[in-house]
């Protein structure tokens, strides 16, 4: 009985691959059926909640060639959450990057110009939130860095490698959950389509990414025009922001996250829960660069970013009300960008 399974699951991925490989040729990627293959990496102890069952599927051995389990086990959720983190510190090359999410969305991240400092910076941004949280570091966590990240509860940690001292210092934590993807730095598989399920079927789009020259080629629309940090704080938070469940906004002050709001029913919203954790957590967003992955429909949330001490703003533009932002932002003084390409994520 197995080896009959075994053989049409054989025979049905070739032909899959076949069909999907033509549609890509001749339909771009679109044609009358869609084939999504997996090969089965694992099952998980159980889905997203207890009572569902779960397993890991992978494209192309992804996971067989870059994953590897250095402690305990990788859950349903925790995939998830992996996944989210490390597309987000994997965005910047290979900058010493460090993310830390929390049900699939950043709560910490930072450029640094060690790990170390990275990763002290990201937690700065929502340490409450960090606790149990999962942590994506775009290098190698060395027993200095594994150190530091000890002192909390971190449910788990993904790295390009982690090295033996470090693994030594993990091993006082029980409950901990150790990955490494055995290169220097993270590894994305960069899937060229996206699909989300749906009741009675699936969506199947472009995979969405934020193009190199993005940020490089954005619209000035204000009088005063962004510093080179401000540039480059601004292309952190807009990268950061497309990968963020909208309604999203996000605060970037010298290469870190200062405060992130997300996945809000309205932006200013979004806007407004930023700046109050960002006062909770006693954090300064005075010199800020500001992000959203959609434009603005109102002034109210440039109003607001204005009062925090935001001194620079990159959005997509496109409101029938963009003259009032463009306006507001030269009320206050603030440069504007606009790059002219939404990012939604749902």
């Amino acid at each position: 009985r197995n080896l009959m399974i075994k053989a049409f699951e054989h025979t049905a991925a070739y032909d899959s691959m076949i069909a999907n490989y033509m549609n890509k040729r001749f339909n771009g990627g679109f044609g009358e059926k869609q084939f999504i293959v997996g090969e089965k990496v694992m099952n998980t102890r159980y889905g997203e909640n207890p009572h569902q069952k779960g397993a890991l599927y992978e494209f192309d051995k992804h996971y067989s060639n870059n994953f590897k389990t250095l402690k305990g086990e990788a859950s349903f959720n925790n995939l998830n959450d992996l996944s989210g983190a490390v597309k987000i510190a994997s965005a910047f090359g290979s900058d010493n990057a460090v993310c830390i999410t929390k049900h699939g969305n950043p709560c910490g991240f930072a450029i640094k110009d060690t790990l170390l400092e990275a990763y002290v910076e990201a937690l700065k941004c929502d340490p409450v939130s960090a606790f149990g949280g999962v942590v994506a570091v775009n290098g190698v966590v060395t027993k200095e860095l594994a150190l530091k990240m000890n002192e909390i509860f971190l449910e788990v940690i993904i790295a390009g490698r982690i090295t033996e001292e470090a693994k030594e210092v993990f091993a006082s934590k029980k409950r901990i959950k150790l990955f490494e993807m055995g290169h220097d730095k993270l590894v994305l598989a960069n899937d060229e389509k996206d699909f989300k399920h749906i009741d009675g079927g699936f969506v199947y789009q472009d995979a969405d990414k934020v193009n190199d020259d993005e940020v490089k080629n954005a619209k000035l629309m204000t009088k005063k025009a962004a510093t080179e940090q401000e540039k480059k704080d601004m292309e952190i938070a807009y990268k950061v922001a497309s990968l963020t469940k909208s309604n999203c906004v996000v605060y970037v002050k010298n290469s870190a996250m200062v405060a992130v709001g997300m996945g809000m029913t309205s932006r200013v919203d979004a806007s407004q829960c930023a700046l109050k954790k960002a006062k909770e957590m006693g954090l300064d967003v005075t010199g800020a660069a500001l992000a959203s992955e959609a434009f603005f429909p109102f002034r109210d949330s440039i109003d607001a970013a204005a009062a925090a001490g935001v001194k620079s703003v990159i959005e997509p533009g496109g409101s029938i009300r963009d003259d009032e932002i463009i306006e507001a932002a030269n009320e206050f003084g603030m440069s504007l960008y606009f790059s002219e390409v939404r990012h939604f994520l749902h």
